[in-house]
């Protein structure tokens, strides 16, 4: 090699293995670097899906909680049975009565 022209035969071989060490362990780290990246995009892939699993069961739970809720109301209002609520006693009563106003 002309890196190694006019060296002794012991420092060229010397200067030759320290190169040769250097592009290894260069590689090595590029080798690592990769992989770790495509681990954490894989984890990450991982971790979206399952939190967006979970979003979308919890906004089944509350469109499921909210459609509930609106015929509760709407049973309410139409004084169903057993249903009451919807205000205070003593202002409905006079409603039913027909003596507000």
């Amino acid at each position: 090699m002309s890196k190694d022209k006019g060296k002794s035969q012991l420092r060229a071989e010397h200067d030759r293995n320290r190169r040769e060490y250097k592009r290894e362990h260069k590689a090595a780290m590029r080798e690592l670097r990769l992989d770790s990246a495509f681990i954490e995009s894989e984890r990450r892939k991982t971790k979206n899906n399952e939190d967006s699993k979970a979003r979308e069961k919890r906004n089944k739970n509350y469109a499921w909680l909210e459609q509930e809720q609106a015929t509760m109301n709407q049973q309410v209002r139409l004084g169903g049975g057993l249903l009451s609520g919807g205000g205070i006693g003593a202002a409905k009563a006079k409603a039913k009565s027909g003596k507000m106003g």
